[in-house]
């Protein structure tokens, strides 16, 4: 963990590793042991989702499920060799459990990965120790670097559940260096999501207790996984299920074992119905977007989560 770069939130004022602000930054939270400065209190919009890694802090990754599904997303994401971030300073927003945090590491970036829940503890305990980590829990309208100090960010997965898309874009563009590399995803808006019950369902579930949360979407999945598993090989058994059944479903998708598929819906029929922010964007609209803001040259392609953009600041 390397603390000597950090910033007062979203400014240029210098914070030191020896500072007293530093020292009270990693007592902030509930598990002072794993020295995590903390820039914002975990009681947050994003408490369910901290509740959520921490439940389910293996089951992305590579080297859990055997798989290389993170590798792969990462890699086509990136939009060339992850080889090339040896030695770059590269900024992880929005972290998670650390799916990519470990891919990252292991093609040598000088990582600094953060989130705004405390799904930072459940990085921890993934990937720590090492030297090329640093970690910490922060808001992503405000991260603690000073401008200009990123040779390459990373967002993925998390753009649509913040306040505010532009806001939090706008904040990245500010830590990457000149012609520095941007990869971000977004959710694509598709009608096909008013004609089933994926907004009622989310509305009803994101508004109960983080704890309640968790047994309803577990209840779900209990119910719903065992129906889309029997027709799994019908797709127009699963069309019909989709219109009604609240859980995810990745059979055809993923090289899983049926007791990691089921874990897969578990994890994301929770991340689907627990988001307080969940926006979606038209290829048009995202491009507006990524017109405004200061980029020598970018492209957006239908993919991933949606909409995924790689893009290079002027």
């Amino acid at each position: 963990m390397n603390f000597n770069h950090f910033t007062a939130p979203g400014t240029n004022t210098k914070l030191n590793d020896s500072s007293k602000v530093i020292t009270d930054l990693k007592k902030v939270g509930d598990n002072t042991a794993r020295s995590i400065p903390r820039f914002v209190e975990s009681d947050n919009y994003a408490k369910s989702f901290g509740s959520q890694w921490n439940k389910f802090k293996k089951t992305q990754l590579d080297s859990h499920t055997k798989n290389p599904l993170s590798q792969n997303r990462l890699s086509t994401a990136y939009g060339e060799s992850l080889n090339n971030l040896s030695g770059l300073k590269v900024l992880e927003a929005g972290c998670g459990s650390g799916r990519f945090t470990e891919i990252l590491l292991k093609h040598g970036a000088e990582l600094y990965s953060f989130d705004y829940s405390n799904a930072v503890d459940a990085n921890y305990d993934n990937n720590m120790p090492n030297d090329n980590l640093t970690l910490f829990q922060a808001d992503i309208r405000k991260i603690p670097f000073s401008e200009e100090f990123f040779d390459v960010v990373i967002c993925l997965g998390v753009l649509q559940h913040t306040p505010s898309t532009q806001e939090s874009i706008k904040e990245l563009n500010r830590v990457t260096k000149k012609n520095g590399r941007i990869v971000l995803d977004h959710y694509k808006f598709h009608f096909g999501h008013y004609l089933s019950l994926y907004f009622p369902t989310w509305f009803i579930i994101k508004n109960l207790p983080p704890e309640r949360q968790l047994q309803v979407t577990d209840f779900l999945t209990k119910i719903f996984f065992p129906l889309h598993w029997f027709f799994r090989k019908s797709k127009f058994m699963q069309f019909l299920l989709r219109r009604i059944s609240p859980i995810c479903f990745y059979y055809g998708q993923f090289d899983l074992t049926k007791d990691q598929h089921y874990e897969f819906s578990r994890l994301d029929t929770h991340d689907k119905n627990t988001d307080q922010y969940k926006r979606h964007l038209t290829l048009k609209g995202f491009h507006k977007i990524m017109k405004e803001s200061p980029y020598s040259s970018f492209e957006i392609n239908s993919r991933g989560n949606g909409l995924e953009c790689i893009a290079i600041k002027k």
